[in-house]
């Protein structure tokens, strides 16, 4: 089982970014990141959660039911922690 502390966060915003995409080259655009950074993430994906999470369609990634069933979960968990960076510091 992978411990927390190993998990990349940033894989998480690549997976929350490819969910909306479903294209590894517009997910990729869309972070501002170079097409093989982004097939980098995916594979590191795969290995996290032991599942390919998208197949190749005719125009667009297919999300499988793992990576639909961690949408929600990925987008809140983003959601999250951009709003903890948000956080304004506290006085001293």
């Amino acid at each position: 089982m992978k411990v927390l502390l190993d998990l990349d966060f940033n894989l998480l915003k690549c997976l929350d970014t490819l969910l909306d995409e479903q294209s590894v080259s517009k997910a990729a655009c869309r972070l501002g990141v170079k097409q093989p950074a982004m097939s980098g993430a995916l594979v590191r994906l795969r290995e996290v959660f032991k599942d390919p999470l998208f197949v190749r369609g005719h125009r667009k990634m297919i999300p499988t039911k793992r990576a639909l069933a961690l949408k929600s979960p990925v987008k809140n968990i983003v959601k999250d922690i951009a709003l903890l960076l948000e956080l304004p510091p506290l006085e001293p």
